[in-house]
């Protein structure tokens, strides 16, 4: 009779104790709205926005090459879970329909975040596999021109507001909060276009005219005759020509890419080849898109003899 009295007794005190946790409890446990992004540089946007009402991940890490990412069922069990699934849009992350196709949820929205920017170079003739991968709608590497981050939150705020409007306020909040900040980086990166502007540079891929856009800087010429298309060794001759009799004094590359022609093209001139990482966390030390920008500034700089 004791021990029953004081099973139950027990079993009393644990109901109650679970009860007043999860009554005292349930912001903090509730269910954040979970969100998927096609790179690392949308992720860190929807962090910045969602704060701790969403969950947050993306599919390629800042490392990897957004062109070209293996479609994994991993990839579609992150969409099959979540409710919104941000995209670069503009022909760079083609290979997200079929993770879409795969995930079979019929409540996921996908936002493509380019709508509200203005692509730059884009094509006014036909586009064919003669021109390589070259891309219908414009150049797609828009987040690397600062002045285009506020229209990407604005974009990411209007989904998350959407599909979350319990949270509507807050999403507000933190994405005027962060603009504010934001503010104050681009009058540090617009005194570091006066000190950049001008000068040129030969890039492995042309993933740069955006940020050449806001600094002033110039691509040269580029290590692909054709986008994604290796080069020849005429044009490498070419190149290595260019940048003896122009005295270039940089040549950057994408971590994702081979450096052995970078290297090689530096061997042969005295330039500099330079890794240019694309995307948040693409080297230690970017883990943030502002960390990011400071970084190439600072590479950049490094390789022209001017103070960064």
């Amino acid at each position: 009779m004791g021990r029953t009295l004081k099973a139950k007794n027990v079993a009393a005190a644990a109901l109650l104790a679970a009860s007043i946790w999860v009554g005292l409890t349930p912001a903090v446990w509730a269910d954040k709205l979970k969100v998927v992004t096609s790179s690392a540089d949308l992720a860190y946007f929807a962090k910045q926005i969602g704060g701790d009402f969403v969950d947050v991940d993306p599919i390629a890490s800042g490392n990897r090459d957004l062109h070209f990412v293996e479609v994994l069922p991993s990839y579609m069990l992150k969409l099959r879970k979540a409710k919104l699934y941000f995209t670069v849009g503009l022909e760079l992350d083609t290979w997200s329909q079929p993770l879409v196709d795969g995930s079979h949820n019929p409540d996921l929205k996908v936002v493509d975040c380019s709508k509200g920017i203005s692509p730059l170079e884009v094509p006014t003739f036909k586009v064919d596999a003669s021109h390589g991968d070259l891309h219908r709608f414009g150049n797609p590497h828009y987040w690397l021109e600062p002045d285009n981050v506020p229209a990407i939150c604005s974009t990411i705020h209007a989904a998350l507001a959407s599909a979350d409007p319990a949270n509507a306020a807050a999403y507000q909040s933190q994405l005027d909060t962060y603009l504010k900040a934001y503010k104050a980086k681009l009058a540090a990166w617009h005194s570091a276009a006066d000190r950049l502007n001008g000068l040129p540079f030969i890039c492995y891929h042309n993933s740069w005219p955006y940020f050449c856009h806001f600094f002033g800087c110039k691509i040269a010429g580029l290590i692909e005759e054709y986008p994604g298309v290796a080069p020849s060794p005429s044009h490498l001759a070419s190149l290595i020509s260019q940048i003896k009799s122009d005295s270039i004094r940089a040549v950057v590359y994408e971590p994702y890419f081979d450096h052995r022609i970078p290297d090689l093209l530096a061997a042969k001139t005295g330039c500099r080849a330079v890794t240019f990482p694309t995307s948040v966390g693409g080297l230690p030390g970017t883990n943030t898109y502002e960390s990011l920008i400071d970084t190439l500034i600072a590479r950049l700089s490094g390789a022209e003899g001017v103070r960064p």
